[in-house]
């Protein structure tokens, strides 16, 4: 069938710009990586050279020829990296929560200590440093301290006015009874409250992942929790903040995807489109976790330019194949036709040997899809001659396929109407744009 068809073609030159961009992303996907991995203190010099490893042999792939593969493995890696990297977030958010709920429960077991010493012989001294960890303050030798503070329980006070014979009673007496170890003393007060660990949890992810200006405030709401002594008002406190928190974290998680799609982007505007984009690319550099105004209009503003420069570069190429293919064919291509075609959606080739004839290319080279036919290039032709014109262009739109084929371009056939199925299209020369008057610089 070689009447008019609606063809699909794609350029070498697309497929290399598809594999550049397959790497601009994954070069990006790294950079991010290696930057939150190294921020958490998880990463080491051989995890690190193991992945530019693996970057160098892809990109190898290109050199191999080997375009389909590398298409395929680039995204592979990259969610590799996403999914390493989320791995790496999750046991520091655990290592935080962790040692949260540590200092929590020192600083409960200082202010039990603290309760229960008083009637006790304990130093002063002691006494203070509890109650600075019970404070929260830092202070050195925690365990070491609680440790002191629990044996000072197991010393018996001395009761004035007992005979030295009774006292000596008395303290038979107490080493008979099984001296309760500190595990054993922490297990029968260490209380664990669900929703304060869901609480911790949450702060260490925020404060680990996002910033301590979008923790402060749970915080301080958590401090005021501690300090109350009301039930019923401590649970409703905790029951609000935990689900204060869970919102506060999901938002956290998006605010973070946002920037580091905008990231993404500013990077591979600035490698696209250069000078073009520095504006923009500027302002992005600006954008924080603390400065998320600009960032969705940034990111729609990037979207559209490199997706308008990728389309623009496509088409060019696709027309410039098109029209190359048709000149080492025999039809006259003259400079400018590839501009023309963009400006009026079509341009017509004649050729020498089938004078009063030629071929018709338009369409929207944007998306891929062209339109390509036979067309009778003046008012007086024959109904039957067209016939034959529509069969020997039959043969060379074969062999128009297999000339792109060899140069890594491929031109498919989605729609075609059988030869004499609708009249020839009548176009007039004059008709044509006047760039069309000069010869057409071909591909290097």
């Amino acid at each position: 069938m070689s009447g008019p068809k609606v063809v699909r073609i794609v350029t070498r030159e697309e497929i290399l710009e598809i594999c550049a961009g397959h790497l601009r992303r994954l070069e990006q996907a790294i950079a991010h990586w290696e930057r939150q991995a190294q921020r958490l203190g998880q990463l080491t010099e051989q995890e690190r050279a193991a992945t530019h490893a693996r970057f160098e042999q892809l990109r190898q792939l290109i050199e191999e020829d080997r375009l389909r593969r590398l298409q395929n493995q680039v995204p592979i890696e990259i969610e590799f990296l996403k999914n390493d990297l989320q791995q790496r977030e999750i046991r520091a958010v655990q290592l935080a929560t962790e040692q949260r709920q540590r200092e929590r429960r020192q600083r409960e077991n200082a202010a039990t200590l603290l309760n229960a010493l008083q009637d006790r012989a304990a130093s002063a001294e002691l006494l203070q440093q509890l109650q600075a960890i019970a404070d929260g303050q830092a202070v050195e030798g925690v365990e070491s301290l609680l440790a002191q503070g629990f044996a000072s329980l197991s010393t018996a006070p001395v009761e004035p006015g007992l005979s030295e014979a009774q006292q000596q009673l008395a303290r038979s007496l107490q080493s008979e009874a099984a001296p309760q170890t500190l595990a054993q003393w922490r297990a029968a007060h260490e209380q664990p409250e669900p929703r304060l660990a869901r609480i911790e949890q949450h702060i260490a992810q925020l404060l680990t992942l996002d910033q301590q200006a979008c923790a402060e405030p749970y915080l301080a709401k958590l401090r005021q929790i501690d300090s109350e002594t009301r039930p019923q008002q401590r649970n409703l406190l905790l029951d609000s903040l935990v689900l204060e928190l869970a919102q506060a974290t999901r938002d956290s998680l998006q605010r973070r995807a946002r920037l580091t799609r905008l990231q993404e982007l500013a990077s591979e505007a600035a490698t696209l489109l250069g000078s073009a984009a520095a504006e923009a690319v500027a302002q992005a550099e600006q954008c924080s976790l603390a400065n998320m105004a600009p960032v969705e209009e940034l990111i729609a503003r990037f979207t559209a330019l490199i997706d308008a420069e990728l389309q623009q570069r496509a088409a060019l190429s696709r027309r410039q194949a098109l029209l190359e293919g048709l000149s080492s064919l025999g039809y006259e291509v003259r400079e400018g036709m590839a501009t023309a075609w963009a400006k009026d959606g079509r341009v017509v080739l004649r050729k020498s040997a089938t004078p009063g004839y030629g071929v018709e290319v338009g369409g929207n080279a944007e998306n891929a899809r062209l339109q390509v036919r036979a067309v009778a290039l003046s008012a007086q032709h024959d109904p039957q001659r067209d016939k034959d014109i529509e069969t020997i262009w039959c043969g060379e739109f074969q062999r128009l396929q297999a000339l792109l084929a060899s140069q890594g371009d491929d031109l498919s056939i989605e729609k075609a109407l059988d030869i004499g199925a609708v009249p020839l299209k009548e176009v007039l020369l004059d008709a044509t744009p006047e760039a069309h008057r000069q010869t057409l610089q071909q591909r290097s």
